[in-house]
């Protein structure tokens, strides 16, 4: 029995019409190691790396800011020793407990930036990426060497 007869002028086609379309690439995400740099996304959805000269100047980025943590803390470090060598002993104003109050603070806030500083870096090494992992290796490295020798080495809730 021929059944075409009995829808006619309606086309019994389920294929999709074209679906090619242009689509941007999606942020690859990994929760395994991979050495595969393409799609991923570094941190935030705009540091995407897509082709090979964006990979590279990602290396480089994460090496400074590596190296830049290092050198947060030293600054860091360096600016309380400073604080510290000035602090008034004793004071006719009666300010020195606001000066201490304002120390204490200061050294809070920086320790927070710094503490945040180094969740981002462990965001970066989250990636799971073998590339970006030795990257900030080596930006730790670097900032050690040029600004970590002379500081005192302190554990503290930084993750870096």
């Amino acid at each position: 029995m021929d059944h075409s007869s009995h829808y006619a002028g309606s086309s019994m086609d389920h294929s999709m019409p074209d679906m090619d379309h242009d689509m941007p690439a999606m942020c690859s995400m990994n929760m395994l190691f991979t050495w595969d740099w393409k799609n991923t996304c570094v941190v935030y959805r705009w540091w995407h790396v897509k082709t090979f000269p964006q990979f590279l100047a990602t290396l480089v980025a994460i090496v400074i800011i590596a190296a830049g943590y290092e050198y947060t803390k030293y600054w860091f470090n360096k600016r309380e020793a400073n604080t510290a060598s000035v602090a008034p002993v004793s004071s006719a104003n009666n300010s020195a407990p606001l000066i201490r109050k304002y120390a204490k603070w200061s050294k809070s806030l920086t320790y927070g930036f710094q503490v945040g500083y180094s969740f981002m870096l462990m965001l970066i090494f989250m990636t799971y990426n073998g590339w970006y992992m030795i990257a900030t290796v080596v930006g730790a490295v670097l900032g050690h060497h040029f600004w970590g020798q002379d500081t005192p080495q302190t554990r503290s809730m930084a993750c870096h």
